[in-house]
């Protein structure tokens, strides 16, 4: 199992923080900094939080990344797909023929985070790069 990588940007929300980190290109990771589990852990104010937090993130990347829609999951529990045992949304960009069947981004995102050679995965400095040309999106507004 991987843990959620040491950079990326923060975004300050009206109860506390929230982890932005990015795992493959444009897929984004929104990550309560309270370390919790599973979906089921956080408080209400908490998942509205996250997911007013996860609106916003999606906003910065449809625009900066040109898509059209938005694929935002939660895989919550390892029967689901979640290899962190951290609750964390996927927002990742699309846009049409992205994928040859649209379902498909599932399976990538759950191949991609089983991935144990450390070559197939965005080093740090990529991370932290794209974090950073994102965060103007967040300083805006």
């Amino acid at each position: 199992t991987s843990s959620a990588p040491e950079t990326g940007s923060w975004h300050i929300s009206a109860l506390g923080q929230h982890r932005i980190s990015c795992r493959f290109p444009s897929d984004v990771l929104v990550c309560p900094v309270r370390p919790v589990e599973r979906f089921r852990d956080l408080c209400p104010e908490e998942v509205a939080d996250l997911f007013r937090t996860a609106q916003r993130v999606g906003n910065a990347v449809e625009k900066h990344f040109c898509a059209t829609s938005l694929t935002i999951a939660i895989q919550d529990g390892p029967e689901a797909g979640q290899t962190v045992k951290h609750v964390h949304v996927h927002v990742l960009p699309r846009r049409s023929g992205d994928f040859s069947r649209n379902d498909d981004v599932y399976k990538e995102l759950q191949d991609h985070d089983k991935e144990d050679s450390p070559d197939k995965w965005r080093t740090e400095e990529e991370m932290a790069a794209e974090a950073a040309v994102l965060k103007k999106y967040f300083q805006e507004n």
